[in-house]
């Protein structure tokens, strides 16, 4: 468990302690957000084109997640 107060927009979930089944598990989360499947390919594609080059272990952050949350949101 990670303390509340640890967990800031910019904090990279990696740094957290965040390993890959954890992302698989962000998706699952966000599919309930939204109420429809979300093709982890999407998440991929979205990283790729987002953070192109960067060090993802220290890139994917809460921001980048809630980014990604609300763009899938906001599809019809």
């Amino acid at each position: 468990m990670v303390p509340p107060a640890d967990v800031q927009p910019e904090t990279s979930l990696v740094g957290l302690g965040a390993e890959s089944i954890d992302f698989l598990d962000l998706i699952f989360r966000i599919e309930e957000v939204v109420g429809r499947k979300v093709p982890v390919s999407r998440w991929e594609t979205f990283i790729n084109t987002r953070l192109p080059g960067a060090d993802l272990s220290r890139a994917i952050t809460l921001a980048i997640v809630l980014e990604f949350a609300d763009q899938e949101r906001s599809r019809t």
